[in-house]
């Protein structure tokens, strides 16, 4: 093989490395390409805001099927846009269009007072559960203060009955040196009486 032939089959092989590290690249901008929504059709909460009930229609615009009524402070998911009308499913399940100015982004009063009352309640049993955990503890702790104050008195006995066993101890050697001392005196005295009264009976 002529050193030319080897030369483009390098060209052609870092050619083909090169396309495919691009097409490597391109996979994942595709892939998010086609799996992200367009921005229209990202939800988005609203709120309807209109006093009265009004009509959700089938398409946008006044001609089409009225489908259902709502209600001011419904809520519900900014599907699509389109020509002064919105595209929106409410929670129930039922999707519509509804003219965008009867529509609004800001969470009403109400909605606030049932989150907040929402995480008052939860709050609430956050509490009621600690509290009970708490009571739990509380009597462990005292059950574990009555073993504690039951062993330590029962050490103090023990000590006590030492220290009589120990006092009756000395008080028994103390005894019985008095007895050795007395037994001795009285031998003693019983020596010397006998020996007075043989020299005695020798005069």
């Amino acid at each position: 093989m002529s050193r030319d032939n080897c030369a483009s089959e390098r060209q052609g092989i870092s050619f083909t490395a090169r396309s495919l590290g691009m097409s490597l690249l391109l996979v994942p901008l595709v892939a998010a390409a086609v799996l992200l929504p367009p921005a229209s059709a990202r939800t988005e909460s609203l709120f309807v805001s209109s006093d009265i009930d009004i009509p959700v229609r089938r398409g946008a615009g006044e001609q089409y099927k009225i489908v259902k009524m709502v209600k001011v402070h419904d809520k519900a998911e900014l599907m699509e846009e389109r020509n002064g009308w919105l595209k929106v499913r409410f929670q129930d399940g039922d999707d519509g269009w509804l003219p965008k100015s009867l529509l609004t982004a800001a969470v009403p009063v109400v909605e606030d007072v049932k989150k907040l009352r929402t995480e008052n309640e939860q709050l609430q049993r956050k509490n009621a559960e600690q509290g009970m955990e708490l009571s739990a503890l509380k009597e462990h702790q005292d059950g574990e203060g009555d073993k504690l104050a039951a062993c330590i008195a029962e050490q103090n006995k023990i000590k006590a009955e030492r220290r009589a066993s120990e006092d009756t101890g000395k008080a028994l050697w103390f005894l019985a040196g008095g007895g050795v001392l007395l037994a001795g005196w009285l031998l003693g005295r019983l020596s010397t009486g006998s020996g007075g009264r043989k020299r005695s009976s020798l005069r």
